[in-house]
């Protein structure tokens, strides 16, 4: 799941001495390491770009395809002065990154020139996703996809479905219970999918930082904007929505049978076609909506990108290699070949995910992934998640939910 790519490297720490340059010999040389697998289509883009920028350079590449899980001392690596130039990071990083200064400035990447196209690396990337992969100190990395949440379902069988109101969605569901169907799929032991529909509801409606303030005073929930999205999910609980059972369901089995057409709708991230790709019934159109939360109508945007090592041994070629590699010939098969939304604004994201991109792109507002909430792990692993599995499941009404919650995160920041 990509999902695990953006929130799982929240809280890595590391410290050491600086070592940074170029390397004094006539070659230029270059390291990256990756956590994506040689053989996912990203891998293959990726592999790609180095071997074209080898050619093209004379620059000797070093390139590793680890895995998911090849990378657990990668953080510490880097911060002693170690480890590869470039590296896979996610928005989630950028303030671990900062911290450990394992990242340092890219106002030259984005000033620098894509090769043969006239314009800088800042002229081809959105607003939106320049805010999504900046820290306090600009840009932190060069992003190459955009990550989203959406609700999704059959095109095919629904055309043009986009409520605008709580109510207008609350209509869709009563209308496809009423003949037999059940209108949402929930992988409901995955706790960071069934907290989309708070945290979905509440951001959406009232911003960035109106989920992650919860887990830093006790106070925050006092707000009637809480109470407003929890009724919401209460309602979602008791309504009779999900499948049987839930809230027991063993990831993939929900989105499974969404995509072989059983359920109607599926909340989930952007990489979910992907991932359903072999179960999708013949016809199935795959097209999203955002939930819709009125208020400010905050749009998620996560990134995904590639890193520089502050402490490498190459920033300059690494930089360089950025350049080269955010040219649109590269950048749009992340949308062509992985299927996913680039980074670019002029590159088309697959037909399954242009409301997404929309989205994006036009958003008057914007949050970064789970409202970067998760960053408070032990108040997000400890007190959230499961406040929110007993909300959806309808075990705490949302009145409980807050009270509950206020208690609980009073008690957790007591406890450091």
């Amino acid at each position: 799941m990509t999902a695990v790519i953006l929130i799982g490297a929240l809280g890595l720490a590391a410290c050491g001495k600086k070592n940074s340059g170029e390397p004094t010999s006539t070659q230029a040389s270059l390291s990256y390491r990756s956590n994506w697998g040689q053989a996912e289509p990203q891998a293959k883009i990726i592999k790609q770009i180095f071997d074209d920028f080898s050619k093209e350079t004379g620059t000797k590449v070093d390139v590793k395809f680890v895995g998911r899980t090849g990378n657990e001392n990668l953080n510490t690596e880097m911060a002693s002065g170690q480890g590869p130039d470039l590296f896979d990071t996610t928005t989630g990083d950028i303030d671990n990154l900062t911290a450990q200064n394992i990242i340092g400035s890219m106002a030259d990447v984005e000033a620098a020139q894509i090769p043969g196209e006239g314009k800088t690396v800042k002229d081809v990337i959105p607003e939106p996703v320049r805010k999504a992969a900046s820290g306090k100190n600009g840009l932190a990395f060069v992003p190459h996809t955009i990550i989203s949440t959406a609700v999704w379902y059959d095109a095919s069988k629904h055309p043009g479905l986009n409520p605008q109101t709580w109510e207008e969605f609350i209509a869709f569901l009563d209308k496809q219970k009423a003949t037999g169907r059940t209108p949402i799929g929930q992988d409901g032991t995955i706790p960071f999918y069934n907290v989309f529909w708070i945290y979905s509801l509440l951001v959406g409606a009232n911003g960035a930082g109106s989920l992650a303030e919860l887990g830093k005073d006790a106070a925050n929930w006092d707000k009637p904007q809480v109470l407003d999205a929890a009724k919401k999910v209460e309602q979602l609980a008791k309504g009779g929505y999900f499948q049987r059972d839930f809230i027991a369901t063993k990831f993939p089995a929900a989105q499974d049978a969404w995509a072989q057409g059983r359920y109607d709708l599926n909340i989930n991230g952007t990489w979910l076609a992907s991932e359903v790709k072999p179960q999708l019934t013949p016809g199935f159109k795959v097209a999203s909506f955002q939930v819709p939360a009125g208020g400010k109508k905050s749009i998620e945007v996560g990134t995904l990108g590639w890193g520089v090592n502050a402490k490498g041994k190459n920033v300059a070629t690494a930089k360089k290699f950025l350049a080269f590699a955010m040219q649109k010939k590269y950048i749009e098969k992340i949308s062509t070949e992985a299927l996913n939304i680039s980074s670019r604004a002029d590159v088309p994201a697959p037909a399954h995910m242009a409301d997404v991109q929309k989205a994006v792109l036009e958003a008057k507002e914007t949050h970064l992934s789970y409202d970067y909430a998760g960053a408070s792990k032990t108040w997000w692993g400890d007190v959230f998640l499961p406040l929110s599995d007993e909300l959806l499941s309808g075990k705490l009404t949302a009145a409980e939910f807050v009270a509950k919650g206020k208690k609980m995160t009073t008690e957790n920041l007591a406890n450091g």
